[in-house]
Formats: C-alpha cells, sequence, structure tokens
C-alpha cells in the first residue's frame, strides 16, 4: 500500500512538472500584470482559467478513463487519486503560480506607472524558463 502510495506521488509529480507551456506563459504573464496593478478577482479568475484550458481539461479528461478503466497507475483508487491529485496542484504550482508570484513581486516594486508591464514580462520569463527546464526533467 505504502509502496503503491509512493509511485502514484512520483508519478503525479512527474505528470505536474509537465505542463501546458503556451496556456502557462500566457496565463502567468497577464494575471501577473493584473495583480500588480490591483485587480486580485480578475487575476485570479485569469490563472485559473488558464490553467483549466491549459492542462485541467487534459487532467479531467485522463481522470474519467483513470477512474473508469485500467487506472494511470498500479494500485487501487487511493492511488488514482494521488496521481490526479498531485499531477493538478503541482502543475498549478508550478507552472502558473510561482511564475504569477515572481511578476507581482517584480511588478509591485517598480515605479512610474510601468509595474504591470514587469511585472508581466517576468511572469512570461519565468512560466517559459520553467518550462524548458520542466520539459529536461520529464
Amino acid at each position: 500500500m505504502v509502496t503503491e502510495l509512493a509511485s502514484a506521488a512520483g508519478a503525479g509529480l512527474l505528470l505536474g512538472i509537465q505542463f501546458n507551456p503556451v496556456a502557462s506563459v500566457v496565463g502567468a504573464a497577464v494575471a501577473a500584470g493584473l495583480f500588480a496593478a490591483g485587480r486580485a478577482v480578475p487575476a485570479i479568475v485569469v490563472l485559473l482559467g488558464a490553467w483549466l484550458l491549459g492542462d485541467g481539461a487534459r487532467l479531467l479528461a485522463r481522470a474519467t478513463d483513470a477512474i473508469a478503466g485500467p487506472g494511470l497507475v498500479e494500485g487501487g483508487i487511493e492511488a488514482q487519486w494521488a496521481v490526479l491529485a498531485l499531477w493538478a496542484l503541482g502543475g498549478f504550482a508550478l507552472g502558473y503560480a510561482l511564475p504569477t508570484w515572481a511578476g507581482t513581486f517584480v511588478g509591485r516594486r517598480v515605479t512610474h506607472g510601468t509595474g504591470w508591464l514587469a511585472a508581466g514580462a517576468v511572469a512570461a520569463t519565468a512560466s517559459g524558463a520553467l518550462s524548458m527546464l520542466s520539459g529536461a526533467l520529464g
């Protein structure tokens, strides 16, 4: 049981680092610009929408296959849910939330009204760089 959950966790994390590079770059850049401008609610909507379009639809399709069919990994339903949960959380955190946070961090420290632009540029660059690194790891 423990080894099945450990292998499921490893598989979920491996799937999580392989996020959609296009949706993550665009979503993180726009959300960071909105966060830096002080518009938190639209930024969260953009970030979640980008994740749903980029990775969420693929994850939901694989979830229905995993539950109805043979599954993503060996083990019971707990192992399947562990893979899906770590895939969703890992992909969202690494591909979308972390670059958005980095861009917002920079954008709020820029003066003269261009913080939103700096935030978007940093978030897009960070997301693209993480996407390239995740391709080498996955």
